[in-house]
């Protein structure tokens, strides 16, 4: 309890005073974020090898949550990635050749349009179904008040920048 309470106030003296050092680079807020979702990805892929899907890489499963539901061309895809159109190609037709997901052109275009089938829109609820399981481990850990709160925070701040980006786009 004492090393939470330390790493607390060293947090609330840096909200007012931000410098590079090596304790805020132990507790800065990129880092934090990042950790939970690496440890939410690895559970993820952990309760995935356990059912249907448990030959899922995580280069898939990061498509999968990247299309979230929506129409996105190949290059789209690879953008948000941030990573070589190429590798977003074999990824996107392993899970074509698995039958999760199918590929349109676009007409005047050499892209595609990647969409879920109907097993993969399946494959997307079976996600979601740990994604709950995760989010009640979570919950247990941090107690439904941090939960909700820290939710609550994120999401103010995602439709922030998603009201920016239309704006700029």
């Amino acid at each position: 309890m004492f090393q939470l309470e330390y790493k607390f106030s060293i947090m609330s003296t840096m909200v007012d005073n931000l410098k590079p050092t090596f304790d805020y680079l132990e507790t800065n807020l990129m880092r934090l974020v990042l950790e939970m979702a690496e440890k939410m990805q690895e559970e993820s892929i952990s309760l995935n090898k356990s059912g249907k899907y448990h030959r899922a890489t995580s280069a898939q499963i990061k498509i999968f949550d990247t299309l979230r539901g929506e129409k996105r061309s190949i290059s789209s895809l690879s953008r948000k990635l941030g990573i070589s159109r190429q590798a977003t190609h074999k990824t996107v037709h392993q899970l074509v050749d698995l039958g999760l997901l199918k590929l349109e052109k676009l007409k005047n275009s050499r892209d595609k349009i990647v969409l879920y089938t109907d097993e993969g829109k399946r494959a997307r609820l079976v996600g979601a179904k740990n994604l709950i399981k995760i989010e009640k481990k979570i919950i247990q850990d941090l107690g439904k008040e941090d939960y909700l709160n820290l939710k609550r925070i994120l999401l103010k701040h995602h439709k922030l920048h998603e009201t920016k980006d239309k704006m700029l786009s």
